[in-house]
């Protein structure tokens, strides 16, 4: 299946501190993937966060929910800050976020690549190879 032509619409959570950093990064990883495999992305960054919060009094506004349904997918990036505890941030934003689009599940693969020097290394030679399936809204 090819994306080539296809346009995505992407919502781009920069969170607040290293999220700006990780979240930067990963667009130019999106962009260089899009030249490559011929698709656009269409981004719009939205402040929310725990900086947004020390100005607002909250996390989000009230209709961020609604003005994320459009979407094709979120970019999230890291969200805390020293001053807000994290049940501000976690039931004020990301909760509610992860509940509104069935965000369920925190995937995190683990697998060891070819000349990328770790502290996993296997002494028997066998890969790494596994994913941490981690519950994501809280609930049961």
């Amino acid at each position: 299946m090819s994306d080539a032509g296809r346009a995505y619409s992407i919502a781009v959570l920069p969170g607040d501190g290293i999220g700006h950093e990780v979240v930067a990064e990963s667009e130019r990883v999106l962009e260089t993937a899009g030249s490559r495999f011929g698709f656009e992305m269409r981004l719009a960054h939205f402040p929310w966060g725990c900086d947004y919060h020390a100005t607002h009094g909250r996390m989000m506004p009230e209709s961020a929910l609604e003005d994320l349904r459009p979407f094709d997918a979120i970019l999230l990036g890291a969200v805390g800050r020293p001053d807000v505890p994290d049940h501000v941030s976690l039931w004020g934003m990301l909760i509610p976020i992860r509940r509104q689009f069935d965000q369920y599940v925190n995937l995190r693969p683990v697998k060891l690549y070819e000349g990328v020097p770790t502290p996993l290394e296997r002494r028997d030679g066998r890969q790494i190879d596994y994913l941490i399936v981690r519950e994501n809204t809280e609930g049961e």
